[in-house]
Parts: structure tokens; C-alpha cells; sequence
């Protein structure tokens, strides 16, 4: 989607993710091209449905059954191999040694749902030697005194003693720092957030996203952040991905993407968005109705039922769906924004 550039450590041609049900084929992730760079931010947003979390599965390959990933994952810079070629991760079994070499390795996870990721029978500091005796070091004695340690960089008070508590035992922005803690123990060079802040108050909120950014930095590595939460994406992302029904419609800089957005999904994403800069009290913008089931859809636009500017022999048209670059680095995938961008509408 972008031109080739050496900074890039990890890139997604035309990846797709079906689930071949007896329904018939669910398209959850459907053609997506996206760059992640060296010491970057990318944010993926999107409503809930549009594919931003199987995305993130298929990269690390742990997409459930019955669900098939195609196209390359390129995985360019494996740790301690910067100059090997890059390695494609669709094409590695997904229960061999060479994925599960990389998985905590070179990619990590924070998940959505702590309490869910975790095993509820193992203690926190079990759950993250564990990681370590796999990617990092052989000596169990070690492993904890560097679990400790990453507890304490996460700022979980008295960590001595918390690494031996079970996930239950800990409050849930506790157990995220927990998990976060585990992600980067073993100083991965690429992370993914799978909207690791949806299940904490505010405050905690706040203090998570500062504390990816901090580890991002102190790690250098680069960061996948996946969220509906706009306002989160304004402020720690480099890059925006916005998904709609398993496709990338629109793909910038964050501040153009803020700036000037182009696809009215987005622009109607950001319209809805609360501003206590408006004097006049009136109703929230809201996006009428709902993302499709994304199964046996009609050709053309998925955004088609939804959109306020929908043209006919545009919209509906599938050759028209391409995403296309209307200016560096701004890609767009609308034939109607595309005309209006350069006065032909």
C-alpha cells in the first residue's frame, strides 16, 4: 500500500480471514493491506463487527476454528536476525515451534479481557516465567527475579509478594498491568493492544495508555493499538487504519486523518464524537443503523445502506472499491470521496 521502506517490521498484503461455516463464509477480515513501522504507533479503529480484533489474530496466527487466514503476514525483523528475510506467517503452522517461537517473542498481545487471558489456576508469576523460560532465559531463579522486575516497571506496588497472587486476587486495572507486564517481558519488537482499556474506569484508563507508551519507548518497539475509542487513537497514534466490514476504507497520518478525513464513514465517526466546544445543547451525531453481518453481502460498498452521500453506479459497484491514494500517504476507499477530492463530482 506504501512504498517500501526499510523501517517497516511488519506488512500485510491482502490478508483475509473466512470462516467457513454451514451458513456459508463469513468474510471477518477481508483484503486488508496495512505497514506497521519501527517505533510507530498504528491504530486500528472501527465499530465492534468490523474485523480490528481478528486482524489481530491472524498475525499471531491464533485464529479459531473454523476460520482460514490467507494472503502474507511479513514478519521483516525477527529479533537478534534484522538482516534475514522477512518471514511469512501464513505460511507457518500455526502449532509449530518456529510461530510459537515468535508469539511473545517478537509479536505480544496485551488481550481485551485480563481475566479471561489469564489461567485463573496459575499464579501471575507463574503465567509470566513461563513466557520467559520459553523466549528469554533457562533458570527459573532468574526468570522470577526479572518477573518481579517487570511488575515493579508496570507499577504494581509490592511486587515481591503480587507475583504469587492469583488473577482474581488482583483488581482489574491490576490485572492489565499484570498482562502488560507479561507482553513485554520479553522485550518484544512488535505489540499489539487489543483495546486493553474497554473495562476500566477513566482514570486507569489514562494511566494504561501512558504506560504502553513509556514501555513502547524504554523497548523500542512498535505498536499495534486497536480501539473504538477515537480519542485514545488522537493521542498516541502515528498512523490510523479505520476498518469497516473487514476492510481498510480509509488509512493516514493521524493528523490528517483528523484533519481531513475523507470516507463519510470516518467523517461520521468523528462527527459523533462529544465536544463540550459546542454551545449549543442538541443531540449527539449518530451513524444510522448497523455494520452487516458480514456474510452473503450484495456487491458494492459495505457502508452503502448506511452512507448519506451513496451514489448509484458508484456505490454499488464492486470495481469501484479499490483503495486508492488521493494524496502521499492518504488512501481512501470511496469512488464518491474519490471524485469529490479532485472536483470531478
Amino acid at each position: 500500500m506504501l512504498k517500501v521502506q526499510n523501517d517497516i517490521v511488519l506488512e500485510l498484503k491482502n490478508v483475509k480471514t473466512y470462516f467457513y461455516l454451514d451458513e456459508g463464509v463469513l468474510k471477518a477480515v477481508d483484503g486488508v493491506d496495512l505497514k506497521l513501522r519501527k517505533e510507530k504507533v498504528l491504530g486500528i479503529v472501527g465499530e465492534s463487527g468490523c474485523g480490528k480484533s481478528v486482524t489481530s489474530q491472524a498475525i499471531l496466527r491464533i485464529v479459531p476454528a473454523p476460520g482460514k487466514v490467507t494472503g502474507e503476514i511479513l514478519l521483516h525483523k525477527q529479533k537478534g536476525k534484522s538482516n534475514s528475510a522477512p518471514i511469512d506467517l501464513v505460511k507457518l503452522d500455526p502449532f509449530g515451534q518456529e510461530i510459537r517461537s515468535i508469539r511473545g517473542g517478537d509479536i505480544a498481545m496485551i488481550f481485551q479481557e485480563p481475566m479471561k487471558a489469564f489461567s485463573p489456576i496459575h499464579t501471575i508469576g507463574n503465567q509470566i516465567m513461563e513466557a520467559l523460560l520459553l523466549h528469554a532465559i533457562d533458570k527459573p531463579k532468574e526468570a522470577r527475579e526479572m518477573a518481579i522486575e517487570s511488575l515493579k516497571r508496570v507499577g504494581i506496588s509490592n511486587p515481591e509478594r503480587r507475583i504469587d497472587d492469583y488473577p482474581h486476587q488482583l483488581s482489574g486495572g491490576m490485572r492489565q498491568r499484570a498482562m502488560i507486564a507479561m507482553a513485554l517481558s520479553c522485550n518484544p519488537s512488535i505489540l499489539i493492544a487489543d483495546e486493553p482499556t474497554t473495562a476500566l474506569d477513566v482514570t486507569v484508563q489514562a494511566q494504561v495508555v501512558q504506560l504502553i507508551l513509556d514501555l513502547k519507548n524504554e523497548f523500542k518497539s512498535a505498536v499495534i493499538y486497536i480501539t473504538h475509542d477515537l480519542g485514545i487513537i488522537a493521542e498516541i497514534a502515528d498512523e490510523v487504519a479505520v476498518m469497516y466490514l473487514g476492510k481498510i476504507v480509509e488509512y493516514a497520518d493521524v493528523d490528517t486523518l483528523f484533519h481531513g478525513a475523507l470516507h463519510p464513514y470516518t467523517k461520521a465517526l468523528l462527527s459523533s464524537i462529544p465536544t463540550i466546544s459546542k454551545t449549543n445543547v442538541s443531540d449527539l451525531t449518530t451513524i444510522k443503523g448497523t455494520v452487516p453481518y458480514p456474510m452473503n453481502l450484495p456487491s458494492g460498498c459495505g457502508f452503502y445502506s448506511r452512507c448519506e452521500r451513496v451514489k448509484v453506479g458508484l456505490c454499488d459497484v464492486e470495481a469501484q472499491l479499490q483503495l486508492n491514494e488521493l494524496k502521499p500517504g492518504h488512501f481512501v476507499r470511496c469512488p464518491v470521496a474519490e471524485k469529490e477530492y479532485f472536483g470531478e463530482a
